[in-house]
């Protein structure tokens, strides 16, 4: 090769490798950069950062540390525990390269809201250090499909039937814009525990301990509604959310990137009312409203902690459940109509039957329109068949032809859930017990019991989690324990009790039941008290009266009591249990009588009459008067109590 093209071959190679360092720094720089600007402006700490990596404060332990737990959320091998190494580990992959064709595995495309924030908060655009923008497809797909115009917190009231419902249940609901007028078409966003076929006390004991994953699901409204309002009866109350357009894009790009994730899910707080709070703090960064849930998370607080943040609510709206509707229906029609309801549901009586048709159009239609209420409810309790079909085909036709308004809906409660007391409770009360004096402090961790204010909570159902109960006795001279010694004390600490009185005298009967977990001062053969721990149980039936106000209960009740104090250390009991309830207004009342055998021979009874009554909106005074009688040893106590919700 001559000297002339040697030259001009090296001029070239120069000029392509200066090229390349020249271009080198900048595509190198970009991330170096913008991290380097993050760790100035403090990001890492930012909580819009730590609430999308789904940060929580250690519960025994100092710090945070991220909760997912699904591999690929986090970049970096300790992003769930180091926020800065993760912001760092994003950068560098949202810098990364596009590949064609595989668009939407880029993290751009799986995790928008980040990439949002990190945009917004360096102003990368400004500074000339642009991130990729590549055609995510698959999300922008997802989002025109649940184009979203208005977001609703859901409430479904409590249901006595899964241990997991026994709160109540909240959940969001996406309206579109055609969805304003026609809710059930719109999308759900449910928070749930995975939790397989476990039922019964491996279902509760791992809810408590936290061992199930809990992860968000999309689904369409109308799923979740035929299943709180048809299936489990429970009323659903909605509340519209005042969240603007950039509040709810970016709850929906942090949705997507929470798709098939996985966290721990505890029964008791990291639940799923916690989990869309954390959602509603996404969309608006301004909002604190997990602050207060520190040790458990009630949905009807949750509901509450929204309610009360100023301009956050817009409206409420009230959605019965379908035994309501039919409560209701039947409620306004004679008795005798009442039993052709039945029998026209039931195949016992037909459209064309003269009584039915000597009705007036009005009374008719209002006597058609309930039995075909009442076979849709019986549907749902057990199988119809054809004939059952066939049945609400001749029902609907024939209420097409009679002449009459349709039936009216059930009155909305005076008080919403979240317009109820408060679930946490403090106590104040003074005593006589067989004649000794004492002060009693009390403190209950949530939620409600049957002489707790009862508007906005599931009328006839008890739910109380960890309660406390000290006395403090007057000194008096012991009476070879027939009379507290006096001092400190520690009464009760209830871990769980709960109480169901779901009555027979409905048009879909129920049976009640009771049980209580926990440990209490007992009787022992010695006559003295010493702590045992108690686990009782009943059943039986019950009925309601007064418009659901009063309602009776008898059934078959088991305890089991066990402490050294005892002389075989353990004692099993049976015999029958009695209860009345009245929940008025300002005034509630409880009897309660039990009988027991147990298996030492010896028997055992109490009797109790205590009556509440509301001094304000979140305080009430409590008057109990109980008397026992175990090991021959009778015992009388009264007690008055000044209660405050908090």
């Amino acid at each position: 090769m001559t000297e002339r093209p040697m030259r001009l071959a090296l001029a070239l190679c120069c000029a392509v490798l200066l090229s390349g360092v020249l271009c080198l720094p900048r595509a190198v720089a970009a991330p170096i950069h913008a991290g380097a600007l993050a760790e100035i402006l403090e990001l890492a700490d930012d909580p819009r950062w730590l609430r999308l990596l789904g940060y929580e404060h250690r519960a025994f332990r100092t710090g945070r540390e991220g909760m997912v737990r699904t591999p690929g959320f986090y970049f970096h091998e300790h992003g769930h525990e180091d926020p800065r190494a993760e912001l760092r580990a994003t950068l560098k992959a949202l810098y990364a390269p596009v590949v064609p064709g595989a668009e939407d595995s880029h993290a751009a495309c799986r995790f928008p809201a980040r990439r949002q924030l990190l945009v917004e908060a360096l102003g990368l655009e400004a500074r000339g250090y642009p991130l990729p923008d590549p055609d995510c497809a698959a999300y922008e797909a997802w989002r025109e499909r649940i184009a979203t115009e208005r977001v609703m917190l859901i409430f479904a009231d409590a249901y006595m039937g899964n241990p997991a419902s026994m709160f109540g249940h909240t959940l969001l609901r996406l309206d579109g814009e055609e969805d304003l007028q026609r809710p059930l078409t719109a999308f759900a966003v449910n928070h749930a525990a995975q939790t397989g076929e476990d039922q019964g006390v491996v279902f509760a004991m791992r809810g408590v301990l936290g061992s199930y994953p809990g992860s968000y699901t999309v689904m369409p409204y109308y799923y979740k509604v035929n299943e709180y309002t048809q299936l489990e009866q429970r009323d659903l109350w909605e509340y519209e959310l005042d969240l603007d357009e950039d509040a709810i894009d970016r709850l929906l790009s942090h949705l997507w990137e929470l798709d098939g994730v996985g966290m721990p899910y505890y029964f008791f707080l990291q639940n799923c009312s916690y989990r869309l709070l954390s959602l509603l703090e996404i969309a608006d960064p301004t909002l604190s409203l997990r602050d207060d849930f520190r040790f458990w998370a009630i949905p009807s607080d949750t509901i509450r902690a929204v309610t009360e943040e100023p301009g956050l609510l817009r409206d409420v709206h009230y959605r019965p459940s379908r035994r309501r509707t039919l409560d209701h229906m039947l409620a306004g029609l004679e008795d005798e109509h009442t039993d052709w309801v039945r029998e026209l549901a039931h195949g016992d009586r037909e459209t064309s039957d003269e009584a039915i048709q000597a009705l007036p159009e009005a009374d008719r239609a209002r006597v058609l329109e309930a039995a075909s209420a009442y076979l849709d409810q019986l549907a749902h309790v057990e199988p119809i068949g054809d004939e059952g079909r066939e049945r609400r085909h001749r029902l609907l036709s024939e209420r097409a032809r009679t002449d009459g308004p349709r039936a009216e809906p059930p009155p909305r409660p005076d008080q919403r859930p979240d317009e109820g007391h408060r679930t946490g409770r403090l106590g104040v009360g003074i005593g006589s017990h067989s004649r000794v004096g004492y002060g009693e402090l009390q403190w209950r961790a949530s939620y409600h019991d049957l002489l707790d204010p009862a508007a906005g909570y599931l009328r006839g159902a008890q739910v109380t989690f960890l309660e406390v109960i000290a006395r403090m006795y007057e000194n008096r001279s012991p009476r070879q324990g027939r009379k507290p010694d006096g001092g400190l004390e520690v009464e009760r600490l209830t871990l769980m009790e709960l109480r169901s009185m779901e009555p027979r005298n409905r048009t879909f009967p129920g049976w009640a039941w009771g049980g209580k977990l926990g440990i209490e001062r007992i009787r022992a053969d010695d006559g003295r008290r010493p702590l045992a721990a108690v686990i009782d149980a009943d059943f039986g039936p019950a009925w309601a009266w007064l418009d659901d106000r009063l309602r009776l209960y008898g059934g078959g009740a088991v305890t089991l009591r066990a402490s050294r104090g005892l002389g075989d250390s353990a004692r099993l009991g049976g015999g029958l249990r009695g209860d009345a309830v009245y929940q008025g207004g300002d005034w509630r009342a409880h009897l309660t009588g039990s009988g027991l055998r147990f298996t030492d021979n010896e028997n055992a009874w109490t009797l109790s009459a205590e009556i509440g009554r509301d001094l304000g909106e979140q305080t009430a005074l409590r008057l109990g008067l109980h008397r026992e009688e175990d090991f021959g040893i009778r015992s009388d106590r009264v007690q008055l109590t000044l209660h405050h919700y908090l």
